[in-house]
């Protein structure tokens, strides 16, 4: 019974550090609790079963108040979530861009990600709808950037709205690199608020190829706006924990399915 309340007081402990702080590292949980990296990962387990926390890679982050299907989450929660399985669609994303191309990269975790890894491209063309992109894309002295204008929204850091709409229909590319909020092979792909979702569809519209970059969590899950259909698709990039089924009905669409 002693060791019983001795490992629910060290998870309260460990519970109301990450609410407070927002986040934390195993390293710095290890030397406050004076644990073991074995002892305070099995914790970290234990309280994402509860749904107290999120575990990352190295730590852990504060679970968010789950939203309304209608509402988005800010960039940075999502920068967080999954960030082992976004790295790995992200790099292998990037193999597939070629030097001298154009593309529309959308806003979105993934794709910053994604963004990142284009660095060492030679003379690309990059219109994004997210200065956070539009920024990293700049790291390169041999990529031309096109930032899209119109209203900033403070939590996804996209721009949004009739203007920006307006503003991107004045470019066609090769490539587009999209992200969504939930996807079914069967319908299509969602995206949290309809002014998203038409930026999204005029991406597609607006480029020669389809990249869709997503993870496993988001397939079988709803957005409030459905903005595209999976015909729209040319490539899709997930990770392995995708289901089979999924797969097979994305590849009857014709869809090159690439799983990394």
């Amino acid at each position: 019974m002693a060791e019983r309340n001795k490992i629910e007081e060290r998870r309260r402990k460990i519970a109301r550090y990450i609410d407070v702080n927002g986040k934390a590292e195993i390293t710095e949980l290890e030397r406050i609790l004076d644990s073991t990296e074995y002892t305070i990962r099995r914790d970290l387990i234990a309280l994402e079963k509860s749904g107290i926390i999120i575990r990352t890679h190295g730590g852990a982050i504060k679970k968010e108040k789950e939203k309304s299907i209608w509402q988005t989450t800010a960039i940075s929660s999502r920068l967080s979530k999954n960030a082992d399985l976004k790295e790995k669609i992200g790099e292998y994303a990037a193999s597939l861009i070629n030097d001298g191309e154009s593309l529309m990269i959308d806003g979105g975790s993934t794709t910053q990600i994604f963004s990142a890894h284009l660095l060492d491209k030679h003379n690309l063309l990059a219109v994004t709808t997210s200065p956070g992109i539009a920024e990293i894309m700049l790291g390169s002295d041999d990529c031309h950037v096109v930032l899209i204008g119109g209203e900033l929204l403070r939590g996804t850091h996209m721009v949004s709205g009739a203007d920006a709409e307006e503003h991107l229909m004045k470019y066609y590319v090769d490539k587009c690199i999209i992200s969504v909020t939930g996807a079914e092979p069967e319908i299509g792909c969602y995206a949290a608020i309809p002014n998203e979702a038409r930026l999204k569809k005029l991406m597609i519209e607006h480029s020669r190829n389809c990249i869709l970059l997503i993870d496993h969590t988001k397939f079988r899950r709803r957005g409030f706006c459905l903005a595209f259909p999976f015909e729209k698709v040319n490539t899709v990039v997930t990770d392995s924990m995708i289901d089979e089924d999924t797969v097979q009905k994305l590849e009857s669409k014709g869809i090159n399915v690439c799983i990394v």
